[in-house]
C-alpha cells in the first residue's frame, strides 16, 4: 500500500479516533524519515483502559472498510499501544504516556496533516 492509499488510511484511523473521542489526534508523514511506514498517527486517550478500547474500535473501522485489522503491541493495561497496519502506524497513548516518550517531539522534523489530508501551517 503506498502513496495515496496509505494517506487514505492515515486518514481514515485519524478520523475514527476524532469520532471516538481521542484527543491531540495527529498524522505525520514520516516516509522521508523511517523506512518502514508512510504515516503515524499519534492518540492521546484518558487511560490505559480507554486505550485499549480506542485501538479495538479502530480494528472493528478497518474491518469494516475491509481492510486487515492492524497488529496491536503493548499489554492490555499499557498506558501506550503500538497499532501496526503496515503503511501507517497508530501511536495510541494516555497523556502521560505521550507527554513522557514526547514522541511529538521526536518527530518534529516529519511533515504534518490535518483531517482533510491538508499540510499543517506550522508556527516558526
Amino acid at each position: 500500500m503506498e502513496g495515496d492509499s496509505s494517506r487514505a488510511l492515515a486518514l481514515l484511523l485519524a478520523r475514527e479516533a476524532v469520532d471516538l473521542k481521542a484527543e491531540e489526534v495527529r498524522i505525520l508523514e514520516v516516509r522521508d524519515l523511517l523506512f518502514i511506514t508512510d504515516y503515524f498517527v499519534l492518540a492521546t486517550t484518558g487511560s490505559a483502559r480507554q486505550t485499549r478500547a480506542l485501538a479495538e474500535a479502530l480494528n472493528q473501522a478497518l474491518r469494516q472498510a475491509g481492510r486487515p485489522k492492524g497488529t496491536l503491541e503493548g499489554s492490555h493495561r499499557s498506558p501506550w499501544l503500538l497499532m501496526d497496519c503496515g503503511s501507517v502506524v497508530v501511536h495510541i497513548l494516555t497523556a502521560e504516556a505521550r507527554e513522557f516518550y514526547g514522541l511529538d517531539e521526536h518527530w518534529a522534523d516529519a511533515p504534518e496533516i490535518d483531517l482533510e489530508g491538508n499540510p499543517v501551517r506550522r508556527a516558526g
